[in-house]
């Protein structure tokens, strides 16, 4: 029997002593072996490597490579044996699931992460894998999404990957599905945040009884000191959009919604912002003729706050108004350079720098780009707000 260049490499192997050594011969030998199509004898001299480690990585590699090169008759086969080896390796899985989306393959990526107890290891990464898939999937591939929601153990991780589905539902021309997606929230403000999302991707009627609906639930809800700022914010972003869209009684009324609920916000400086955020939309929209009418600057300016967040204050009134802001600006400058037992050189100077970044690029409108540092400077704080708030917000999500 002729002994081929395989057999030579395990005799020399096995008789090496040095477990590193033996573990790196056996390993390239297991991947040059799958490369020739002998998976049964690539695993049993898998089995043989000493180091763990290796063991476990040459397995992932074997696996992410079936991934790349789409060859996945393999793969379930390296994975199952890769979790025997290490059971914690189990949260590479997921990783290999995301590429197997992005290549295309969503049945063979569900399959993955069905068969593996864990294959996450956080409700991010998970979350990750989803929203990827969702918006991927085809109408008969989101019942896989829908039962693979129900795997999160986090109620918040759910209903944004929830949010996630009913706006691809609505893409693919699905609107009672995603509608009763949107009524299914049990926090009103997710509820109404849910209708709103989907009216941004609909038109014409469909459009508008979104919209009302968003409007319709917002409006029942009572307006406690908890919850008053983010009611101010979120009436005055559908306000806002109501009136744009031709919605015109739906979005005097939720502004007017939002200027009580700004009200009843009893942190001050919270107070103010949101009361100058709601003054530039209505300057903006033509409701009002000046924004000094609006809000009494005398109001604020003798807060008792630091001078830091004074300058915040004034860098909101200047953006609510950019053809009396100047003066402002100087305000806003004068203030965050203050001297104060709170602040120190270098806080002070990081926040004039901040007003004069802003200021420089008051005039220059730029749409938002998507990330959040850029945004921050490049948008009004009103902008910024509009662009990025949300409800379904996650603290670790980023979103």
């Amino acid at each position: 029997m002729m002994i081929t260049p395989f057999d030579a490499t395990l005799t020399a192997a096995e008789l090496m002593s040095n477990p590193m050594a033996k573990s790196l011969v056996l390993a390239e030998l297991a991947e040059v072996q799958v490369e020739a199509g002998l998976i049964d004898n690539a695993l049993a001299n898998i089995n043989l490597i000493p180091n763990l480690s290796e063991k476990r990585q040459v397995l992932f590699r074997l696996a992410f490579r079936a991934v790349q090169e789409n060859k996945t008759e393999h793969l379930l086969r390296f994975i199952r044996t890769m979790v025997e080896v290490d059971p914690k390796s189990m949260s590479s899985v997921g990783r290999l699931a995301q590429s197997l989306l992005e290549n295309g393959n969503l049945e063979k990526a569900i399959e993955l992460v069905q068969v593996i107890e864990k294959p996450f290891d956080s409700e991010l990464n998970r979350y990750n894998f989803i929203a990827k898939f969702i918006e991927l999937a085809e109408n008969e591939q989101l019942d896989n999404a829908q039962l693979f929601l129900e795997t999160f153990s986090d109620k918040d991780y759910r209903d944004w990957g929830n949010l996630a589905l009913a706006k691809r539902l609505v893409l693919l021309k699905q609107l009672p599905e995603a509608q009763t997606i949107a009524e299914s929230f049990s926090f009103p403000l997710r509820q109404s945040w849910a209708f709103f999302e989907l009216s941004r991707l609909t038109a014409g009627k469909n459009h508008d009884v979104f919209l009302h609906r968003a409007g319709e639930i917002l409006e029942t809800i009572s307006i406690e000191p908890d919850l008053a700022e983010s009611l101010a914010i979120q009436f005055r972003i559908l306000g806002k959009t109501a009136l744009k869209t031709g919605n015109t009684e739906l979005g005097l009324r939720l502004l007017e919604w939002s200027e009580t609920a700004a009200s009843q916000i009893s942190v001050p400086i919270q107070r103010f912002r949101a009361q100058y955020f709601l003054a530039k939309v209505l300057r903006e929209l033509g409701r009002i003729h000046s924004v000094q009418e609006y809000l009494d600057p005398a109001k604020w300016k003798q807060l008792e706050i630091s001078g830091l967040d004074r300058s915040r204050i004034g860098v909101w009134a200047a953006e609510a108004e950019p053809a009396n802001s100047l003066t402002f600006w100087s305000i806003a400058v004068q203030d965050a350079g203050k001297p104060e037992q709170k602040s120190t050189d270098i806080s002070r100077s990081e926040r004039i720098v901040e007003i004069l970044r802003r200021f420089n690029l008051s005039n220059n409108k730029l749409p938002p780009s998507g990330e959040p540092e850029r945004d921050a400077v490049n948008l009004s704080a009103e902008e910024f707000e509009e662009y990025y708030y949300s409800p379904f917000a996650i603290k670790d999500c980023n979103c």
